[in-house]
């Protein structure tokens, strides 16, 4: 075997291996967040036409709201962004929730970006105790 057909080889069964280890996403889940960043994505999760992300406890070193936008992450393209969603609730001891109805059809991979803290782009940090992604409302 030529050695450029050896390399193809190996390239391609590493290729599939790295595919079969991949993580599959979640629909349903709860984590939390420590010193995040403007910019910071959360964990992919599967999921059509529905999707609620609720924060619990949260503080940052600026104003008190943060803004939430939901993604729907595709391969090989631009990822489609859907509403921004500005949180404030969970930073007076009650809960933030945002509810996105308007996803498309099929299943489809999202995760949430925090898109602004404190009203701004820059600077400030971010932690919530709990968040929690829920998306069995309409498919359930």
């Amino acid at each position: 075997m030529k050695r450029s057909a050896r390399i193809s080889m190996v390239a391609g069964t590493a290729a599939v291996i790295t595919l079969a280890l991949a993580p599959i996403a979640e629909a349903n889940w709860e984590s939390s967040i420590t010193g995040a960043s403007v910019g910071f994505e959360s964990r992919r999760w599967s999921d059509e036409l529905y999707s609620q992300i609720t924060f619990h406890g949260c503080t940052t070193d600026g104003s008190k709201s943060t803004d939430v936008q939901i993604w729907n992450d595709i391969s090989f393209g631009p990822d489609k962004a859907y509403d921004n969603k500005t949180f404030t609730a969970c930073f007076n001891g009650a809960v933030s929730n945002g509810e996105w109805t308007d996803l498309p059809s099929g299943q489809r991979d999202y995760y949430f970006q925090i898109m602004k803290i404190g009203g701004s782009t820059f600077g400030p940090q971010l932690s919530v105790s709990k968040l929690v992604v829920d998306t069995t409302k309409v498919d359930g």
